[in-house]
């Protein structure tokens, strides 16, 4: 009789918990952050003290191999600094790889997917990436003292739907998948292939394409869904429910291509916190309230979406970025803290207060 009273009292002090503890059923890298600029090892303690232990950031093939790598060896220096800082701090690595170098295409956003010797290039690169970052990479044998981290899923590209980042086609965007699927599931077992973040609702549609037309589209395609193993989104939306029509609209594409099973990550998801100058500004406490109900309720359909992981975009404020970037970070241009910081911490369960307070958040 005592022992059935003892599980009846744990199962009713876990219906219990409070809501920071739906935290801690998440997996560890469930939470992460994708900066909108080069973060410094100051950065990087900052972002390990609030909790979290993973990083989205750009591998940029056009900064590795500005020239053919016959012509003159592919550096990859600045990224093995931000691997082995990331790894220095705990912290596992999400690769988005994009940016085609000016001897493939005349612009980095056109994807090289068209002409046979592009897609031998992407070929190449990639497959060296992934010998060099992946389970048996060279970066780990080189560096031996380094916390072993390395990236096993590799997120294809970067909302490829919208023009500003790709050509918005969705039959030549399949071929860059094929490609890229044989490629790092033959040089790293086991490793995961995500098909870019989506941008959730383009403003211009067309000739951008929205999200759930280019999905369906993609799975039409011949021979792609064996390609990847999870669908990236980004879902920007003025109010987080919104965010939900967007997520059960490519759940219901996947689910109609027998495909229900494969994971949904939100590789950017944000709001600024400047006034209202576009529909994703919400002002400072705003931006808090949207973090709060966005993640709310993504951990409480974590399970029934399948999603895999979310990315807050972005870190810091910026200059120079998109019409809102400049106010999406958690803290200000000087590293003080938002309302939204504390409300990211709330939920990864990290150190709020290893920042100062900002002037806004008082």
């Amino acid at each position: 009789m005592k022992s059935r009273l003892s599980i009846v009292l744990l199962l009713l002090a876990l219906l219990a918990l409070p809501a920071a503890a739906q935290a801690r059923r998440a997996p560890a890298e469930f939470f992460g952050i994708s900066p909108q600029s080069p973060a410094n090892e100051a950065d990087y303690n900052l972002i390990r003290q609030a909790g979290v232990r993973s990083l989205r950031l750009p591998l940029q093939w056009a900064a590795i191999e500005p020239v053919s790598p016959y012509v003159r060896p592919s550096d990859w220096s600045s990224f093995d600094y931000a691997v082995g800082l990331a790894a220095r701090y705990g912290m596992r690595v999400l690769p988005f790889v994009c940016a085609s170098p000016p001897w493939v295409g005349p612009e980095s956003q056109l994807e090289p997917s068209v002409r046979g010797w592009q897609r031998r290039a992407w070929t190449s690169f990639l497959q060296r990436a992934v010998q060099r970052y992946g389970s048996d990479g060279s970066f780990w044998r080189e560096n031996p003292a380094l916390p072993y981290l390395p990236t096993r899923a590799w997120e294809i590209w970067n909302e490829e739907n919208i023009v500003t980042f790709g050509r918005a086609d969705p039959e030549r965007f399949a071929v860059l998948m094929r490609i890229s699927g044989r490629v790092i599931h033959r040089a790293d077992r086991g490793a995961r292939v995500i098909l870019g973040g989506l941008f959730g609702r383009p403003l211009q549609v067309p000739p951008n394409v929205g999200s759930a037309e280019f999905l369906q589209r993609i799975y039409r395609a011949r021979r792609v869904k064996r390609s990847f193993d999870g669908v990236a989104l980004h879902p920007y939306v003025a109010d987080a429910i919104a965010m939900r029509g967007q997520i059960r609209n490519l759940r219901r594409v996947m689910r109609v291509h027998h495909d229900a099973g494969t994971p949904l990550y939100l590789t950017e998801l944000g709001w600024g916190s400047a006034s209202y100058e576009t529909r994703w500004e919400r002002g400072p406490r705003g931006q808090a309230r949207e973090l709060d109900q966005a993640f709310s309720m993504l951990l409480r359909h974590r399970r029934s979406w399948r999603i895999g992981g979310v990315w807050w975009f972005s870190l810091a404020d910026g200059r120079g970025g998109c019409q809102f970037c400049d106010s999406s970070g958690l803290l200000t241009e000087n590293r003080e803290a938002k309302p939204a910081w504390y409300r990211f911490n709330y939920w990864t369960e990290g150190d709020a207060e290893t920042v100062p307070r900002a002037a806004i958040a008082r």
